[in-house]
């Protein structure tokens, strides 16, 4: 028997210290929910982990961009429509003035309302704009995280007042042209934002499976660490109370 080294009270106290530290890594984990809590927990994980987020985070970006690209080829289609509706009453007023038998009386009121109405669409055409910039140019939308993967909808449109009904046709058919281009635009789009969207899912789903922890096996793991350095505690008074036995040979 040996009174210097207390070796079963030094293994018991090492138990200690080993359950204790397993105890706390199990509350930090689970009163945070996440798995990898800190680097030392899974350092590779970890890089893992944030490169998924960071791709998450750029993939929503990507389908803000394209969700904003659909409200500005909304504005355009908007727009566009108003205009097409203002055409079609000037050359309704067109053919109107051009039946000289019955409205020569009016036609220079006619006229006016066509080029009142023309200045009108100027307007408007010039006036839809999204965030300051025109939504009847060459829109281009960044709709991923890799550099140059972008979608390019070039919904332009010109307006001149028709004079002649050869002309108002003309100008029907841009305006019917730039509608075509738009809806086509806005179907890119809506594909596009359900992709990333799926995309997105898709990484977060991937990065939980690192980062996040598995809340009733790490509860398992918390009992079991406590109970353990519990019995060691206990273990550790056991191998003080032996020492003392020596006392007896001694009397």
């Amino acid at each position: 028997m040996r009174i210097n080294t207390n070796v079963g009270a030094l293994t018991a106290s090492r138990n200690i210290f080993i359950n204790n530290m397993a105890v706390e890594s199990s509350m930090r984990k689970l009163s945070s929910g996440l798995k990898i809590s800190r680097a030392a927990d899974d350092a590779a994980g970890l890089s893992i982990a944030n490169k998924l987020r960071t791709q998450s985070r750029a993939l929503t970006q990507a389908a803000s961009n394209a969700e904003q690209g659909n409200a500005m080829l909304q504005i355009a289609e908007g727009a566009a429509q108003t205009i097409e509706r203002i055409i079609e009453r000037q050359k309704e007023l067109l053919v109107q003035q051009a039946s000289t038998g019955n409205n020569s009386s009016v036609s220079a009121t006619l006229a006016t309302e066509v080029s009142t109405l023309g200045t009108e669409a100027s307007r408007i055409l010039a006036d839809a704009d999204f965030q300051g910039a025109s939504v009847f140019a060459s829109l281009t939308f960044q709709v991923s995280d890799s550099a140059g993967d972008t979608v390019t909808v070039g919904a332009t449109l010109s307006y001149t007042a028709p004079t002649s009904l050869a002309t108002a046709d003309t100008q029907l058919a841009a305006v019917n042209a730039t509608l075509a281009t738009i809806g086509a635009g806005q179907n890119v789009l809506d594909y596009t934002v359900q992709n990333l969207k799926s995309a997105v899912v898709n990484v977060r789903a991937a990065e939980s499976t690192i980062r996040d922890v598995d809340m009733a096996e790490e509860m398992a793991n918390f009992t079991k660490s406590n109970i353990l350095k519990e019995a060691a505690q206990a273990m550790l008074g056991q191998a003080n109370q032996g020492s003392q036995s020596i006392l007896q040979l001694l009397r």
